[in-house]
């Protein structure tokens, strides 16, 4: 395949990861204020535990929508997708709670800011930082061409 047409392909794949990526960020952050107005806390332990909630929700969406779109044509659905997916995720969910409760706690402990406007500004932040690891993540493990021998998964 000729370099201009990988390159191509390659910014196409991330537009879609991208859009995938805005429609995550929909999810995560509709997940996390729909907590808050359910059982609105300034304890960032639970702050924390709805930002976890809702990380989770948001990495399910984004396996649907990565495995049959963005990395379709590279896409298996076997056993050794599953695990790298689920240790991208556990590295993405990682990331975006260690972030958000370093932005967050301090904000909520020592201010009088309000728990939507702390939550959602730390939630945009983690939530950028963990996408762009996840991105490369999924191009070069999880989704990648090349795959393990058959008896290592």
């Amino acid at each position: 395949m000729k370099r201009r047409e990988k390159l191509k392909r390659g910014g196409v794949r991330f537009s879609k990861f991208t859009l995938v990526g805005l429609l995550n960020a929909a999810v995560d952050v509709g997940a996390l204020n729909l907590l808050l107005w359910l059982e609105p806390t300034r304890i960032p332990w639970q702050l924390a535990l709805y930002n976890g909630v809702a990380l989770v929700l948001a990495n399910v969406n984004s396996y649907v929508w990565n495995s049959r779109w963005t990395f379709k044509g590279r896409s298996r659905h076997g056993l050794w997708q599953g695990v790298t997916f689920a240790g991208q995720a556990l590295v993405n969910i990682g990331i975006s709670s260690g972030l958000f409760w370093l932005l967050v706690r301090p904000i909520l402990l020592h201010t009088e800011v309000s728990t939507y406007l702390a939550g959602n500004a730390a939630k945009v932040v983690s939530v950028a930082t963990a996408s762009v690891v996840s991105y490369f993540l999924m191009r070069y493990i999880v989704f990648s061409r090349r795959r393990p021998s058959r008896g290592s998964l």
